[in-house]
């Protein structure tokens, strides 16, 4: 969002961009290291895998000398019109309890899109810095029932294990109490 913002400074015309370098197979087995451009020490495949979940992925292959055989990019960051309509929806991070608003959270894809998830609304959920970071590692789940995200939180949260429909959206709300009505 800063970066979108236009009042930061840009590099060539773009905003600045953090590069960060993973082999291949490392990724394909899951074990290895990457580096991130201007840091000397490497970096686990977590964090790069945390740093391209929020930004364009650019692929670049090189040969065994370091000439550059191949560029792609993927299109795999929320555009604005799709972050406004999941703010909308989601109304901030969808972990119960937690009070971030849609404004300071990223929108994480439900299912990865390292593994096929499509950059679309009904795909992608709000998420604040914290629990998009630790949303593999302390047993919060994640799903999407037809477009609409459920939350099942770790068994310390909820013994019973329910899936939840989150959302802090007043329209949402309003929507669900005027069902409960009827």
């Amino acid at each position: 969002m800063a970066a979108a913002s236009g009042e930061l400074p840009t590099l060539g015309g773009a905003a600045p961009t953090l590069v960060v370098s993973v082999r291949a197979e490392d990724i394909a087995s899951g074990h290895g290291q990457a580096h991130v451009e201007g840091i000397a020490e490497p970096v686990t495949l977590d964090v790069a895998r945390h740093i391209a979940c929020t930004g364009a992925v650019q692929r670049i292959v090189t040969d065994a000398r370091g000439r550059i055989r191949q560029i792609e990019t993927s299109d795999r960051v929320f555009a604005h019109h799709q972050r406004r309509a999941i703010a909308l929806r989601d109304g901030g991070c969808i972990i119960p309890g937690c009070r971030v608003r849609s404004s300071w959270c990223e929108i994480h894809h439900v299912t990865e899109h390292a593994r096929g998830g499509a950059t679309h609304t009904d795909n992608g959920v709000l998420l604040c810095w914290f629990h998009h970071r630790t949303i593999d590692s302390v047993g919060w789940k994640i799903r999407m029932n037809g477009g609409v995200p459920e939350v099942r939180g770790p068994y310390w949260w909820d013994a019973t294990g329910r899936w939840r429909a989150p959302t802090t959206s007043p329209p949402q709300l309003r929507d669900r109490l005027q069902r409960r009505v009827q």
